[in-house]
């Protein structure tokens, strides 16, 4: 069946949503026309319009569609064999080929301003991105509930910025970034040594045991 061919109503809008992801993900929302999305998907413009009112209409449903899949991948991590630290490389190091394979590190690293409703959106996806990661911690640690709430929050804050320096960065120093956030993460400052000449007031705590992300609970 050719694109332009008549299909089922739930199923054209599929192919459209399915068009319209990458060309906004990597093109970005203000570079992408509906004429570019229509065209690309072998339909005219007013079949584009039958489906979504209007492109940010189309936009939000990409947002909406793509954050669900990331979520589900957040998920799986209560599924992943491992120790914590390998379990939070894991999930640091899946976030990035998870938005890179979707293009989607525009759409969930700040990278671009649409609208305050599609900036609700964004932050929409991103809390239940959060929740999934707190029932993740649930499973494993003893927190309340709304600790959970708060650590995945800040988890996902992280692994954004994680995401945005893994796309900047050469391919031989992902692994250390990777390394370096994950000991951030699951041992806080504590997790690297301090040093004998320490210049800061106070006391510095000593390190815990995060030689590497391999080890460790």
């Amino acid at each position: 069946m050719s694109p332009s061919a008549r299909m089922p109503r739930e199923q054209r809008r599929t192919q459209l949503l399915e068009t319209a992801i990458p060309m906004f993900t990597q093109n970005g929302f203000h570079a992408t026309s509906m004429d570019d999305i229509a065209t690309a998907a072998g339909v005219t413009k007013p079949v584009l319009y039958q489906h979504f009112a209007s492109k940010e209409d189309l936009y939000d449903e990409v947002v909406k569609v793509t954050g669900q899949r990331l979520i589900e991948g957040i998920a799986e991590l209560a599924d992943f064999e491992g120790t914590t630290l390998e379990r939070v490389r894991a999930g640091l190091g899946g976030f990035y080929q998870l938005v890179t394979e979707q293009s989607a590190l525009r759409l969930f690293t700040g990278h671009e301003q649409v609208s305050e409703q599609i900036s609700a959106r964004v932050s929409g996806v991103l809390d239940e991105m959060a929740v999934s990661l707190a029932t993740v911690l649930l499973a494993a640690r003893s927190m309340t509930d709304e600790q959970a709430r708060v650590i995945g929050r800040a988890m996902i804050s992280l692994t954004q910025s994680t995401a945005a320096m893994l796309d900047g960065a050469a391919e031989p120093d992902r692994g250390q970034i990777l390394d370096t956030v994950t000991v951030l993460a699951v041992h806080g400052l504590t997790g690297f040594e301090p040093r004998p000449d320490a210049s800061v007031a106070g006391t510095v705590s000593p390190a815990a045991d995060a030689s590497h992300p391999g080890t460790g609970r």
